[in-house]
């Protein structure tokens, strides 16, 4: 059973680097899980033009992937009916754009060149290593909805090889990534933004994630800056309609799990009377896309984000915790000795907002030594990924990492930057 912080690991860059956007996509072994279920189910969205089905199931074959959100997706050869549909491409609301692997992708798409027209590539770094390909051009379809000359990652090193810069454990193969590819759905319009787009060299805040490819030789791609009009984009923001955000809505899961869960992927906010805000808590994120999370009630707050790349709710550690960690494959994971039911404060950054959000915690040795048929858990956690610095300026030095189990049993809304709302243009999550 594959584990990781979350595919999308892009999220992370982004706030320790700068980086205007991002995600987890899903690699490196930690053992995948999820942790949360408010013990009802929200109503989910019926089919309609800006509704998709997503599952949360076994993955790909012969490569098992606990809470795994997927989706299917449609590309073409831009203005053209050449068309291909990829099944279980993994959906993040902590990444930003399209991402497919090259061993499944079988159209012959356009080279995505920059102004002067030689092609780009990209090395994406997420939580769990990185992804390094050229950028191709493909007009995106899902639901009833499209995308027109979209700049998309094609997962591949066959093309360009991997240049040295491109650091980070390589999870470009099927094995390593656990899906067909990535759909980024959250809350910024590009995958880096302003920072690629500044100079590089000393002193830059260009994390150096864009390359320019004048060759297929070794050392043929050099870093390059990259304006955002030129950078993987939000494909949402790319509709003609229902283009100011998304919502994931997913049924509760029961204490011992499940097989597999389905749901929907709603498009736009506040645009049709199936996507409307209703009751929700609005949650401000910050310019990094982050809120607060204080847990235990006594503690500090941690910088937070919410991703359903990553599998399982990742928090703190054991000292911190008394959660003992398990051993082994598992240590990832939390053990306790019996399901525990915990409450964490969720606020903006600004105090304005605050709400209680409950969880529980299971034994992840215990859940997964149970019906080997079950990969959708609603009750995982482990020890969050600890970080250098916090832009709130308030966190303990770990991430709040509240992955799919969060999104068991509620309606999700996140809001993509710039974009009119009901609530305006600000970022925020909801639920």
């Amino acid at each position: 059973m594959r584990n990781l912080f979350g595919i999308l690991g892009l999220f992370l860059t982004a706030l320790t680097a700068a980086c205007s956007s991002g995600s987890h996509p899903k690699t490196n072994p930690i053992p995948d899980g999820g942790g949360t279920s408010t013990g009802g189910s929200p109503s989910i969205a019926a089919p309609a033009d800006n509704v998709t089905e997503v599952s949360v199931d076994v993955g790909l074959p012969g490569i098992p992937y606990l809470n795994g959100l997927f989706a299917t997706v449609t590309v073409c050869v831009p203005g053209t009916s050449q068309c291909q549909t990829i099944d279980h491409v993994m959906v993040g609301t902590g990444a930003t754009g399209l991402r497919l692997l090259g061993s499944v992708l079988t159209l012959p798409l356009p080279a995505w060149t920059d102004a002067s027209g030689t092609p780009l590539a990209e090395c994406a770094r997420f939580l769990a290593g990185s992804t390094w390909g050229p950028l191709q051009s493909a007009d995106f379809r899902i639901a009833n909805e499209q995308a027109a000359n979209l700049a998309i990652q094609v997962i591949e090193e066959s093309t360009y090889p991997r240049p040295a810069g491109c650091t980070g454990t390589d999870i470009s193969t099927p094995d390593a990534f656990g899906a067909n590819g990535l759909l980024g759905v959250g809350s910024f319009l590009q995958d880096c933004g302003a920072n690629c787009a500044a100079p590089l060299g000393a002193g830059s805040v260009n994390p150096g994630m864009y390359y320019a490819c004048s060759s297929t030789a070794n050392g043929g791609c050099q870093a390059e800056a990259v304006p955002v009009s030129k950078q993987v984009s939000h494909p949402v923001s790319f509709f003609s309609q229902d283009n100011n955000g998304t919502i994931i809505e997913l049924p509760a899961v029961p204490a011992d799990g499940a097989p597999s869960v389905t749901g929907a992927l709603v498009f736009g906010i506040g645009t049709r009377d199936n996507n409307g805000l209703g009751q929700a808590t609005v949650l401000p994120l910050d310019s990094a896309g982050s809120f607060l999370t204080k847990y235990p009630a006594n503690g500090a707050n941690s910088q937070a984000f919410a991703d359903t790349g990553s599998n399982a709710i990742y928090f703190l550690d054991s000292a911190t915790t008394g959660i003992p960690a398990c051993t082994g494959s598992l240590s990832s994971f939390y053990c306790p000795t019996s399901t525990l039911s915990l409450s964490a404060t969720i606020q903006d950054t600004t105090g304005l907002v605050t709400t209680t959000v409950d969880f529980s915690i299971a034994n992840a040795e215990s859940l997964l030594s149970g019906s080997p048929a079950n990969v959708v858990f609603g009750n995982l956690g482990g020890p969050g990924p600890s970080v250098a610095s916090s832009s709130a300026g308030t966190g303990t030095g770990t991430y709040f990492d509240w992955g799919m189990p969060f999104y068991f049993g509620r309606n999700v809304f996140t809001s993509i930057e710039g974009q009119s709302t009901p609530v305006g243009t600000e970022l925020f999550i909801a639920f």
